[in-house]
């Protein structure tokens, strides 16, 4: 036997031209910033990069006319759970996904959650977030892009008895079971609330999922969940998007010191190891120190001139150069078995590097503050704010 839940679905579509004119203004700023700054970088200067899953599984649903969540037990096996709708191409089209989704990153990319809602509960669908950020955007130590997660919610108006049966079995350490679609029955659909009713299950595509979380309680959900009551859902509308989103980016000394060696070393690990474990590298380093500055600021110098090696081409224009040098930036990763010629680069080129890389860090540390000329002069301003 297996038991069969109905709700409805609501769906809001906002305009996207407002989007489209922030985007350009953003993208004109860039290069401007690109100009400006003129070869100069910070590894450490945080960037905010979101990555949002699309509404692909939404979409499938929806045109399945998913309307329902049924479960039951398989004798002498692990449960199973069941989503209903009135179109079972499309409720399969949707399950294909979902085994996508788990062809690619294993059983774990599902995240199914059932939280306790009054009389009834909240079906939630998504995608488990480390899995979908390595799917959408690689496995790096470089990019930590924000995610922007989506999940399919389903609003049921009651609870049937066997629910808490399910709930304690997914409370066992190991608790797996079936993910599987099947066709509305007739009938069925015309009436509310739950009820038994006997039916074969369909098999192709049948997921098996590691296990489901089931909350009896709101307090028990975790910070990260999907599954929002109907009042959550209703003081968000109310009071609008989270004030707090997306995070202000950490820009203290410590942070920016920490992100600039965690990025260099998953970038340009086989410079570093060259600079920090021969003599050609000790010798450069000892000349360039001479001027003053600080270990990270010459090592962090070379890699930016060293980034330039990377570039499929040279450009003719100066602009392309620098958004070519920048891309870079966030992609490249350095064979071991790359030559680094240390004594290829100047002192005097490394000397300026390092000016530009100052002017970099000083101009979105004190924006309305003017940088001084001198070198000298810019590496103390950053050693009299601490980032020296």
């Amino acid at each position: 036997m297996a038991e069969l839940f109905q709700s409805a679905e609501m769906a809001g579509i906002k305009g996207k031209g407002a989007k489209k004119a922030k985007g350009a203004d953003r993208e004109s700023a860039e290069r401007d910033d690109l100009i400006r700054d003129a070869g100069g970088y910070d590894w450490g200067w945080p960037a905010i990069e979101m990555v949002m899953a699309n509404m692909e599984l939404s979409r499938r649903l929806a045109a399945g006319g998913f309307s329902g969540c049924g479960y039951g037990i398989i004798p002498d096996g692990v449960p199973f759970i069941t989503l209903v709708g009135s179109n079972v191409r499309g409720m399969k089209s949707a399950l294909a996904l979902l085994k996508e989704w788990t062809t690619l990153s294993g059983p774990n990319a599902i995240r199914i959650e059932i939280a306790y809602d009054g009389p009834g509960y909240v079906l939630a669908i998504s995608q488990q977030v480390d899995l979908l950020r390595w799917r959408v955007s690689g496995i790096d130590t470089v990019r930590q892009p924000l995610m922007m997660v989506t999940s399919h919610i389903k609003r049921m108006d009651s609870r049937h008895r066997m629910l808490d049966q399910l709930a304690n079995y997914a409370e066992q350490p190991v608790a797996p079971l079936w993910l599987i679609v099947a066709e509305m029955p007739e009938g069925v659909s015309r009436g509310g609330g739950s009820r038994d009713f006997a039916f074969t299950p369909n098999w192709d595509n049948a997921i098996l999922l590691p296990g489901i979380e089931v909350y009896r309680r709101p307090e028990h959900r975790p910070p990260h969940t999907m599954a929002r009551t109907e009042a959550e859902f209703e003081a968000r509308t109310k009071n609008g998007p989270d004030p707090g989103w997306p995070p202000a980016p950490r820009q203290d000394p410590e942070s920016l010191a920490s992100a600039r060696e965690r990025r260099l070393a998953a970038s340009m690990p086989k410079t570093l190891h060259v600079l920090r474990n021969t003599h050609p590298g000790a010798a450069l380093m000892e000349q360039a120190q001479a001027l003053g500055c600080s270990r990270w600021q010459v090592e962090q110098a070379i890699c930016n001139l060293r980034s330039a090696d990377f570039l499929a081409y040279q450009p003719s224009g100066a602009g392309k150069r620098l958004a070519m040098i920048n891309a870079i930036r966030h992609c490249v990763l350095e064979p071991a078995s790359m030559e680094v010629d240390l004594t290829a680069i100047p002192n005097d080129q490394i000397c300026a590097q390092i000016g530009l890389d100052a002017a970099f860090l000083l101009r979105r540390l004190e924006p309305n503050r003017e940088i001084g000329d001198a070198i000298a002069e810019r590496i103390e301003r950053i050693r009299e704010l601490g980032y020296g």
